[in-house]
């Protein structure tokens, strides 16, 4: 394989050499993933179920049953190209809606689906094509341990899996932009430049698992979800599968791809790779596919695409970090923005990369993944806060870029019009995101919250609002009874995850100190393993018949025949449970783990009455 993968670059540079490479007019492209969601407006496992149904060429599969991707026709770069990419991609969603309604389902177009739970992660989640399997075996074994993610924003986030589908979780708006060979260094070094202040215009992944992590988070979640490395060689420098870049690209194309077999190790392979040299003696076009397999399993933003279609192949750039969502005109807003600034490169930073210093890029881009439109940005030794940059500097490049390939005026005005507001409001799909998360869960659980920013996205996406006009929704008594009345409540929607333990060997001084300071009347305890082996109340201290109970520990006390819920169980099950066994809360487990509690008091916040019935 590695034999096949060098062959191929020896063509790759041959071509370029020989002047083969496509030097006509540009044209673009785009790849549209797609979270599949059920009436609950949880991940569905629709995926194969759907693409049946659609059989449609441009609709393929992803990692998860619960993604899709559209792939968008190449169209050239001139005139209403960007208004016809809109209207042939609502068209391609309209008919993927509307054979999701027919199964009960719905898609949606958000960087990270908010309602995605943890147990939405496992085994049977996967697409089942041989291709993913070992994918996912293949990186599995060379960490030699579980995928693990931690991620610090204004919550935490420590997660551990067994496969890759942590990668799952993203879903992307991945856009092409053809790019001339004689140019494809100073152009690929100029998408480094720019992407940071272009992903800060762009952020729409705040939220994962409820936590608030990043502005986008899909960034810090791709690049740990594929992450080989181990802490074993810690003072030896090795980058992870999906990286930023390590410097600019000093000389042609080829570079990236050498560099890429260099790194990583070879994952995927095949046995009907062509002699890419014996296809340019007979004056053919060579696919390449050994290198383009490899280039398919190593991850960077910006990313060279070859495309051996028609007499000439032709080079790509892909940018591969923005966002699905929020809505479809904000998705080719995103798309006119970009190219416009590929586009509009001033002549006068043709040549920056060679007094700028690389690691200023790279942490643009970390800068905006993590704080988006309230990052700073050092550019070209400048420090300009982003809605500055995007506005005096950003936008007017991008105007000039686009005017210069002859795109039509009301496109530019419309799609660049919809960026420009969107920033000078400062309301990118995170920022809407988190300010509507903040006002729901001020009276409702996180799950609910989650739920109903989701069924509002929902709402906007099919309407085509862009995002900056979406207003900032709060809780509100008639669409919450109404949301509530509705939905099937589980176990999840309403209990607490905020949770205070303890373990067996502590102090029952401290258990009533607990329950006193913050006003409780359940603690769980834990065993080192983070196991729930019993469960203390107040009934149970007052019960007690121990003489002495401060000199006492937790496992003294403690009840360690616990009944527990389930987190995918009805609210009315769990009611049932209660009244059954005379309890005033029931611990939530996953897997044997403690993950949150249900109190009666908790079934009374929709005005739900524990029913009479008895549920075995």
């Amino acid at each position: 394989m590695y034999r096949k993968a060098i062959k191929d670059i020896k063509a790759f540079e041959q071509l370029i050499a020989d002047q083969k490479i496509d030097k006509s007019a540009p044209k673009i492209g785009l790849e549209q993933e797609i979270c599949i969601v059920n009436t609950e407006l949880e991940p569905a496992k629709g995926a194969l179920q759907l693409l049946d149904d659609l059989d449609l060429p441009e609709y393929t599969n992803e990692l998860a049953l619960f993604n899709l991707e559209v792939n968008g026709q190449p169209l050239l770069l001139e005139g209403d190209c960007f208004s016809r990419a809109e209207t042939e991609l609502l068209r391609l969603l309209k008919e993927g809606s509307t054979a999701a309604k027919r199964r009960e389902m719905r898609l949606l177009l958000c960087g990270i689906l908010p309602t995605l739970q943890y147990r939405h992660l496992a085994f049977s989640y996967m697409t089942p094509i041989k291709r993913y399997k070992v994918l996912s075996k293949m990186l599995a074994d060379l960490r030699g341990d579980k995928f693990e993610i931690y991620l610090q924003g204004v919550d935490e986030l420590i997660m551990s899996l067994e496969s890759v589908l942590f990668e799952a979780c993203n879903t992307s708006f991945q856009l092409h932009l053809q790019i001339h060979p004689d140019e494809f260094r100073e152009k690929y070094n100029w998408s480094q430049l720019i992407a940071g202040p272009v992903l800060s215009a762009c952020t729409n992944s705040p939220l994962l698992f409820g936590r608030e992590l990043w502005s986008e988070t899909r960034i810090a979640l791709f690049k740990q979800s594929l992450d080989t490395r181990s802490s074993k060689n810690h003072l030896r420098k090795k980058l992870p599968r999906v990286y930023f870049g390590e410097g600019w690209l000093q000389g042609p194309p080829a570079e990236l791809w050498k560099n890429e077999l260099m790194r990583f190790p070879l994952l995927l392979t095949s046995d009907d790779f062509e002699d890419p040299m014996l296809r340019l003696q007979e004056n053919k076009v060579p696919d390449l596919r050994a290198i383009r397999l490899h280039n398919g399993t190593t991850y960077t933003w910006n990313r060279l695409c070859y495309g051996p279609f028609g007499d000439n192949p032709h080079l790509r750039i892909e940018c591969r970090y923005l966002p699905a969502g929020p809505s479809v005109v904000d998705e080719i807003a995103n798309f006119a923005f970009w190219v416009g600034l590929m586009e509009g490169q001033p002549e006068d930073l043709q040549s920056f990369w060679h007094k700028l210093d690389f690691r200023i890029a790279k942490d643009n881009f970390i800068k905006a993944a993590r704080t988006g439109m309230d990052s700073v940005f050092n550019w070209l030794g400048q420090s300009i806060p982003a809605k500055d940059l995007l506005v005096k500097i950003l936008l007017p490049i991008a105007e000039q870029g686009l005017q210069r390939k002859g795109i039509s005026t009301k496109d530019i005005e419309r799609y660049l019009g919809v960026i420009r507001e969107r920033v000078q409001k400062e309301q990118t799909g995170a920022q809407w995101q988190i300010k509507t998360f903040r006002n729901l869960t001020q009276k409702q659980s996180r799950s609910i919250a989650l739920k109903t920013m989701t069924h509002q996205m929902t709402e906007y996406q099919q309407q085509n609002i862009p995002v900056s006009q979406w207003t900032i929704n709060g809780y509100n008594d008639a669409h919450h009874v109404d949301f509530a009345q509705h939905q099937p409540l589980r176990v999840e929607d309403l209990m607490s995850t905020d949770i205070f333990i303890v373990r067996a060997e502590d102090s029952l001084a401290l258990v009533k100190q607990i329950m006193n300071w913050k006003n409780i009347h359940h603690v769980p305890v834990e065993n080192k393993k983070g196991n729930l082996i019993g469960l203390i109340t107040d009934g149970i201290i007052a019960r007690s018949k121990l003489s002495d109970q401060d000199q006492c520990l937790a496992k003294d006390i403690m009840i360690t025949e616990i009944i527990t819920a389930d987190a995918k169980d009805s609210v009315e099950k769990a009611a049932s449970l209660l009244n059954k066994h005379q309890l005033s809360c029931l611990p939530v487990t996953y897997e044997g783990k403690l993950v949150g509690i249900l109190t009666d008091k908790d079934l009374k916040k929709l005005n739900l009455l524990a029913p009479t019935a008895k549920v075995p």
